[in-house]
């Protein structure tokens, strides 16, 4: 090898690891380093490929990198690059064009196929990088982006036994990523740059397919899973398994982001915790104008979580709305949600289970085996309150504390 490899914390081992992954045949076990991997690049891997790393080994991000830790080979041929492919909707803001603009270092018509990450603590380092250009609006170096993992355009991808630590924004970001697992993840998120917000755990933007994503550890300052249709390339999410996840004083568990671009078969299941924002939010895309959420059939089933303080770094006022356990944005369709197996023990804020904004409109709601207990001082604790429009309810098996349920501003469009 021309580079050596040093682990001591010190030196820059980014040359000498990609040397590795481009001279190995599909596979690359690094060693223990003494102390732990500085990177200042991201680390390319092709097709065919595994990277293991010892499950408590450390590669760091060298202070000012600005740039991923982790990505799949991108093309060199500027010819082959896929230019403004990612202006789905006429209205794209420039700030979010630039943090997306991954997508015109790839190929579209050669995807990276069956690449799979093991193990490593994986440290983003976030306090020595440029502060997260989401909040800030600062892209410098161009395309910075704040991301830890990104894998675009990859056909079976695996990542797991990571511990994810300090990511400026989101920490594995997918897009167009098919038949793929996520899974045993441990979130180790400590504070922001500036400050605690805008930090995704696993963010899939659009045209992903075919994936599960399992057994997911920690607090994130954002969604600890994000679904997000209508972002990076733009297309639909479909055939998703969400399951598995833990965490305490977190963000939210899951959300799910649709515009134009459908939202479909999706299967949310054992979620445990507690959460300041929401439980599981459904919503629509953020830009005014752009079109309504759009959504298929959604499970989601076995949640045991309860609300929890909103951060200070939001700075919202007291009497600021307070999200329920489960939202559904107003302006969006659903085909069929179906919520089983909800238990809620709230010690803390009494806001509503399930709450349907105004101009939502579900086909069909399916509730059943849901159950609260209000701890908290107030007398009421609504389970399910709706402002949209309901085609088809069907209830059972539903108690609020010892009795049956509650509804509150229940008024179902149609039959049910």
């Amino acid at each position: 090898m021309e580079y050596d490899l040093y682990g001591d914390g010190i030196h820059d081992d980014t040359a000498a690891i990609q040397e590795r992954i481009d001279r190995a045949n599909h596979e690359l076990a690094l060693p223990v380093p003494g102390a732990h991997y500085v990177i200042s690049k991201p680390l390319e891997l092709p097709s065919d490929f595994r990277l293991c790393v010892p499950r408590f080994a450390e590669v760091r991000l060298a202070k000012g990198s600005n740039c991923v830790m982790l990505k799949n080979k991108t093309v060199t041929d500027p010819k082959d690059r896929t230019r403004d492919k990612m202006f789905g909707h006429a209205r794209r803001e420039a700030n979010e064009a630039r943090i997306y603009g991954y997508i015109d270092e790839y190929a579209p018509d050669a995807p990276c196929r069956n690449i799979e990450v093991l193990g490593g603590i994986w440290n983003f380092n976030n306090r020595e990088q440029g502060p997260s250009p989401i909040l800030t609006g600062v892209f410098e170096p161009a395309g910075y982006s704040g991301f830890g993992f990104l894998f675009y355009n990859v056909k079976n991808l695996k990542l797991s036994g990571l511990t994810l630590k300090d990511p400026v924004t989101f920490s594995v970001t997918l897009d167009t990523v098919s038949y793929f697992t996520v899974s045993d993840i441990t979130f180790d998120f400590n504070y922001g740059n500036p400050l605690a917000a805008c930090m995704d755990g696993i963010h899939l933007a659009g045209n992903c397919h075919y994936g599960e994503i399992t057994n997911l550890k920690g607090a994130c300052y954002d969604d600890l899973v994000a679904l997000n249709a209508d972002e990076g390339s733009v297309g639909p999410i479909t055939n998703i398994r969400v399951s598995g996840i833990f965490a305490e004083d977190c963000h939210s568990a899951v959300r799910l982001l649709s515009c134009k671009s459908p939202i479909e078969n999706i299967h949310i299941s054992d979620i445990y915790g507690t959460y300041y924002q929401y439980c599981v939010g459904i919503s629509k895309y953020y830009h005014e104008g752009d079109g309504d959420g759009r959504y298929g059939a959604i499970l989601i089933d076995h949640v045991y979580a309860a609300k929890a303080k909103r951060l200070a770094v939001y700075n919202k006022a007291p009497d600021s709305y307070v999200f329920p356990l489960i939202w559904v944005e107003g302006g969006l369709g659903i085909w069929e949600l179906k919520i089983t197996d909800l238990y809620r023990r709230e010690c803390l804020i009494p806001v509503e289970t399930i709450h349907i904004c105004p101009d939502a409109r579900i086909d069909t709601l399916v509730l059943e085996n849901v159950s609260t207990q209000n701890y908290t001082d107030a007398p009421d604790m609504p389970l399910l309150v709706n402002r949209g429009s309901i085609g088809h309810l069907h209830a059972s098996n539903i108690r609020q504390d010892k009795e049956p349920a509650a509804f509150g501003d229940v008024e179902p469009a149609g039959e049910g």
